[in-house]
C-alpha cells in the first residue's frame, strides 16, 4: 500500500485508528403494497414477479475494515475480498408479464460520526472474476466512485414510507425488461477515507475515535422508481429555476402539472418548483375534460389529475437566442455533434448577443412571443380512429395528445391543419379553452418550431445537457414500436422494430426518447410516425398543392393564413440532392428550421423537398422502422397525402395579454 504522509502525521494516525465499518443488514421490497426487511436472503413472488436480494456470499454477512486511515484511490479500488475490505452481494431475478425496476441503496448508521465528505465509495460489477464499471442505467452519477457526501438522495425512504430511514443515498438503478430468466448480477463494494482527510492539530489526527457504518439494501418494484435527481415533489418551494427563462404563459384551460414520481402521477402545480430548465426540467401543463375541470382548476396544488381526465399535454418552449456562428463547428462531427449555444430571452425583447439571433419560431405572424407550448406527444383522436379508415381523414375528429394512445395516421396535411384549428374555432369547450382568437393561437407545427424544440434539447437545458447520459448517449432514443403507440422508446437509440411497447414514457428507459432525457421532455421526435409539418416548396408566393387536399377545397385562395406555413426555395427544386445549404427561406438560408444547419445530424435523414406533387412537402422525425436514420434532424419529403404512417404534432401560442 503506497503512503503518502509525512512520519508525524502517519505516527499520528496509527497511535489511534479508526474504524471504518460497512454493515449489512437487511434488505427492503416493495412489491405493489409488500415491502419487508431484515433478512439474510429474502424471496417474494407475486404470481408474475419474483426477486432475490442475496447477502450471503459475503462472510458473517458484512465488512469490517480496521486500523483504517486515509489512502489514495489508487489504493481504495483494490481493496480485497480476503481481507474482508469489500462487500460482495448478488441481484437475481425473473420476470414474468412485468418488468422489475430496483435501486441499490445505502443508509447511513445514526450512530456514524466520521463527516461524509471524507469517505470514498466505491460499486463495482463483478463477472467470472473480473470487475467493471457498472452501466449508469438512467442514473447521472459521475463515475461509480464518489464521496458518499456526493451521492444521490433516494427516494425510496419516500416510497416505503419508513420513518426510521431519515436518508437513503442511491448507488445504482436498474430496468429488468419483462420476460427475463434467471437474471443475476454480483455488485462489489468498497469504502475507503479519503487521502485528503490527514488533517493533524496537535500532533493529533483530527478524525480519531470516528466511526461510520452503513447498511447497504435493494428496493425493487414493477413500476418505474423517481428519479434522485428530481426535487421533491413541494408545490410551495421557493422557485428553483434560475435559468433566465420565460414564466409560461398560462392561457385560459391550461393547468400547470408536475409528475410525482414516488407515486407516479401527474399533479397540479404551484408556480414554485414547477420547472427548472437549468436541470433539464421543463414546464408542463395538461387541459382536462369537464368532468372534472371546475375541481382542478379551484383545487390546491398537489392534487393528482388522472390521466384518463387529461386530453392534452403540453411543454414550454421558452424564447431564446441560439448561436448560429457554432452550428457549423459543433456539427462537424455529425454522429456526435455538440452543444448549441443558447441563451433564454427576457419577456420579447429583441436585444441579441453577438453572432446570436432569436429563433424564428417565437414570432408569429405580427406577434413576439414569449414562448410557445408544443405538444407532448405524437398526436391521437378522442374517437379512436387511427388506422386506413376513410374515416381517419376527416378534420372534424377531435385531437388528444396523450402517452401510449396510437398516433392519429391516415390525415392529409390539410385535414390535420384544419383539426388543429378547430380545437380553437369550434371545440374550445373540450379542452376548456377561452372562446377567442385573440389571446392564443392552436395550429399545426411548422418546420421551425419543431426546430426550437430540437436546438433546444441539443442545448445545457436538453437532453444533450442532461449529466444523466454519457458523451455516447445524448441523441434522443426511437420510439420504435411498430403499433405506433406514443411516447415508447426503444432499448437502443436505434432499436429495431419491435411490438413489444413496454417501455412507456414514464420509465427509466422510457425517458431517454424525451428532448430532456427525463420525464418534463416531448416525445415522439425520433421514430413512431412521421410528423407532417406546415412547409412547403414555394410555388410563385404560395404552397406548391401536392396532394395536401387544399386543392379540393375549391378556390386555392382559402390556403391558410402565412403565419400558418414557411415556404422554401432551392438551387434545384427538381433534385432532392440539391445544394442544401441554399435551403432557402426569403432566398437565405432557413435559420433555426433544422434543415441545413444540421443536417445529418446522428445519421439523420435529409432528403429535401422538390417541386414534384409527390414531394412538395415536408415530414420530419422518421417512423418506427427506420433506425439509426430517424431522429429529431431527420426530414423528408411527401405529397402532402394521407398514408399509413404519417401523423403531426400541435402547437399552442401564447398571443394576447
Amino acid at each position: 500500500m503506497k503512503e503518502k504522509r509525512t512520519k508525524k502525521e502517519l505516527i499520528a494516525v496509527c497511535l489511534l485508528v479508526l474504524a471504518l465499518v460497512l454493515i449489512t443488514i437487511g434488505t427492503t421490497f416493495a412489491f405493489f403494497q409488500y415491502s419487508r426487511q431484515g433478512e439474510k436472503e429474502n424471496k417474494i413472488e407475486t404470481g408474475t414477479l419474483t426477486f432475490i436480494y442475496d447477502e450471503t456470499r459475503s462472510k458473517d454477512g458484512g465488512v469490517s475494515i480496521e486500523n483504517a486511515f486515509p489512502m489514495s484511490d489508487e489504493d481504495g479500488k483494490v481493496l480485497d475480498q480476503a481481507n474482508k475490505d469489500v462487500f460482495d452481494f448478488d441481484v437475481r431475478a425473473t420476470t414474468k408479464g412485468a418488468a422489475i425496476n430496483y435501486e441499490i441503496y445505502v443508509t447511513k448508521e445514526n450512530t456514524s460520526t466520521l463527516p461524509e465528505q471524507v469517505v470514498k465509495t466505491y460499486l463495482r460489477v463483478v463477472k467470472d472474476g473480473a470487475e467493471s464499471d457498472p452501466e449508469t442505467k438512467g442514473l447521472p452519477t459521475k463515475t461509480n466512485l464518489n464521496l458518499y457526501s456526493e451521492l444521490y438522495d433516494s427516494k425510496v425512504p419516500s416510497l416505503l414510507k419508513d420513518t426510521s430511514i431519515s436518508k437513503a443515498k442511491t448507488l445504482y438503478r436498474e430496468e429488468i425488461p419483462d420476460g427475463q430468466s434467471n437474471y443475476e448480477k454480483t455488485f462489489r463494494y468498497r469504502m475507503w477515507i479519503d487521502e485528503k482527510a490527514n488533517q493533524v492539530i496537535n500532533g493529533s489526527w483530527i478524525y480519531n475515535d470516528m466511526t461510520f457504518s452503513v447498511k447497504v439494501n435493494v428496493y425493487a418494484q414493477n413500476g418505474a422508481i423517481d428519479d434522485p435527481t428530481a426535487p421533491t415533489l413541494d408545490p410551495y418551494q421557493e422557485p428553483q429555476d434560475k435559468s433566465g427563462a420565460n414564466v409560461p404563459a398560462l392561457v385560459e384551460g391550461l393547468i400547470p402539472v408536475v409528475y410525482d414520481g414516488a407515486q407516479q402521477k401527474w399533479v397540479k402545480a404551484g408556480y414554485a418548483g414547477w420547472y427548472n430548465y437549468d436541470k433539464q426540467e421543463w414546464a408542463n401543463a395538461v387541459t382536462v375534460t369537464a368532468t372534472h375541470r371546475n375541481t382542478y382548476q379551484e383545487a390546491e396544488p398537489g392534487i393528482e389529475i388522472p390521466m384518463e381526465d387529461i386530453n392534452t399535454m403540453w411543454v414550454w418552449i421558452p424564447r431564446y437566442e441560439y448561436n448560429y456562428t457554432n452550428m457549423e463547428t459543433i456539427g462537424q462531427n455529425k454522429n456526435k455533434p455538440g452543444a448549441i449555444e443558447i441563451n433564454f430571452i427576457n419577456e420579447t425583447s429583441n436585444q441579441v448577443n453577438d453572432n446570436y439571433m432569436i429563433h424564428p419560431a417565437f414570432t408569429f405572424g405580427d406577434d413576439k412571443l414569449t414562448g410557445i407550448w408544443y405538444g407532448k406527444f405524437d398526436t391521437g383522436n378522442q374517437e379512436g380512429i387511427y388506422e386506413n379508415d376513410e374515416r381517419a381523414n376527416n378534420s372534424e375528429l377531435t385531437p388528444i395528445i396523450k402517452p401510449t394512445v396510437v398516433s392519429w395516421r391516415y390525415v392529409t396535411i390539410s385535414n390535420a391543419f384544419y383539426a388543429s384549428r378547430n380545437m380553437q374555432e369550434k371545440k374550445y369547450d373540450t379542452y376548456g379553452f377561452k372562446n377567442d382568437l385573440a389571446s392564443y393561437d392552436i395550429h399545426m407545427s411548422k418546420n421551425s418550431e419543431w426546430g426550437a424544440v430540437a436546438y433546444l434539447s441539443q442545448s445545457k437545458y436538453g437532453k444533450y445537457g442532461n449529466p444523466a447520459y454519457g458523451e455516447n448517449d445524448k441523441e434522443i432514443y426511437i420510439n420504435n414500436c411498430e403499433k405506433f403507440i406514443t411516447g415508447i422508446a426503444g432499448n437502443t437509440v436505434s432499436a429495431a422494430p419491435s411490438d413489444i411497447c413496454t417501455n412507456t414514457y414514464d420509465t427509466i428507459q422510457g425517458q431517454k426518447a424525451s428532448t430532456t432525457g427525463n420525464v418534463t421532455g416531448v416525445y415522439d421526435m425520433n421514430g413512431g410516425a412521421w410528423n407532417f409539418v406546415m412547409a412547403a416548396l414555394d410555388d410563385n408566393g404560395k404552397p406548391t398543392i401536392g396532394n395536401s387536399g387544399f386543392a379540393t377545397m375549391g378556390d386555392t385562395n382559402l390556403l391558410p393564413n402565412a403565419k400558418y406555413y414557411e415556404l422554401y426555395t432551392s438551387d434545384n427544386p427538381e433534385s432532392s440532392n440539391g445544394n442544401l445549404s441554399a435551403t432557402a427561406c426569403d432566398k437565405g438560408i432557413c435559420y433555426g428550421h433544422a434543415l441545413s444547419e444540421t443536417m445529418g445530424w446522428y445519421g439523420d435523414f435529409y432528403v429535401f423537398i422538390t417541386s414534384s406533387a409527390s414531394a412538395s412537402w415536408f415530414i420530419r422525425g422518421g417512423r418506427f422502422y427506420d433506425k439509426s436514420e430517424s431522429g429529431v434532424f431527420g426530414f423528408q419529403r411527401n405529397s402532402g397525402s394521407a398514408f399509413d404512417s404519417g401523423s403531426f404534432r400541435l402547437v399552442l401560442a401564447p398571443i394576447g395579454e
